[in-house]
């Protein structure tokens, strides 16, 4: 069986907060809370198990408690350990400032845990769509070692988009980041699911293709094939709430301007105004 100062540098190892008293017992700091796991040698049983023990941060003894198998190498007693810490129940109270930041704004947020064993938030949306956020992937031990954030909107099937990502190791030089900025991100993902609502009612899936009447990729085709049949503009203009617009074709040939009528400036500019706010590409993972 492996010895106790071994056991001890492995939890270590994998950032969860461990000691060894003089009395030979292991001290695991929750860190979630104040409270402790307290690990020794199990007195009966003729295998060597460890036996281990929650007591809140008064050393109060709780009634959760069980025997671990002692074995030659630490991976078992610290992988049960570490599953122990970051089970949701455990890992939601650390994380309670970022639950409180989301849901300030108007988002409903849970820690979960994923296939693999490992914990994210993640946001379900009235839509059916849910935004996924990590830091940048899982969600380490304890709130104080994110560096930044990854949050992804899921979509029907396996579609996704990034919708915010602060991760400093993964920013370009010179780039600004929003690191581990709790607020910052919460507000920009509130913006995000608010602006991609004004596309999409709130019983469609926000990445699910819009109406016709609805500002899409044809909006903005259908405005230029209007502004094509306008015709030329030899005078001073004479339009209230209109402008003048030179138009070409591809090539550059062919240049003319245009008077462009007020009503149709302000189709323009609510169209390109919502294209670039809310019509973000949604990629293949």
């Amino acid at each position: 069986m492996l010895e106790l100062p071994l056991l001890v540098e492995a939890m270590r190892a994998e950032t969860l907060d461990a000691a060894l008293t003089d009395d030979g017992q292991i001290v695991v700091n929750l860190p979630n809370s104040r409270d402790q796991l307290i690990l020794g040698p199990s007195r009966g049983g003729s295998e060597p198990r460890l036996f281990w023990q929650r007591r809140t941060f008064l050393g109060t003894r709780t009634n959760e408690c069980g025997y671990l198998e002692w074995t030659a190498t630490p991976e078992p007693v610290v992988a049960a350990i570490l599953g122990y810490t970051r089970s949701p129940g455990r890992s939601g109270p650390q994380y309670g400032p970022v639950l409180d930041a989301l849901r300030s704004n108007g988002l409903d947020a849970a820690v979960v845990t994923n296939g693999g064993g490992c914990h994210l938030i993640c946001v379900y949306l009235p839509d059916g769509t849910r935004l996924v956020i990590g830091a940048p992937e899982s969600l380490p031990p304890q709130l104080s070692q994110v560096t930044g954030w990854l949050v992804r909107h899921k979509g029907p099937g396996d579609k996704s988009t990034v919708v915010y990502h602060s991760a400093p190791q993964d920013q370009e030089p010179g780039t600004a980041t929003g690191g581990a900025d709790i607020n910052l991100m919460a507000k920009h993902v509130a913006r995000h699911v608010t602006e991609a609502g004004l596309r999409h009612d709130s019983h469609r899936p926000l990445t699910a293709p819009a109406p016709e009447q609805e500002v899409t990729a044809r909006s903005l085709a259908r405005l230029v094939g209007e502004l094509a049949q306008l015709p030329c503009h030899q005078e001073a203009l004479d339009n209230p709430g209109g402008a003048l617009i030179t138009i070409t074709e591809r090539d550059g040939s062919s240049t003319r301007t245009a008077e462009v009528p007020g009503e149709l400036v302000s189709r323009i500019h609510s169209v390109l105004l919502s294209m670039l706010t809310v019509m973000r590409p949604y990629d293949e993972e």
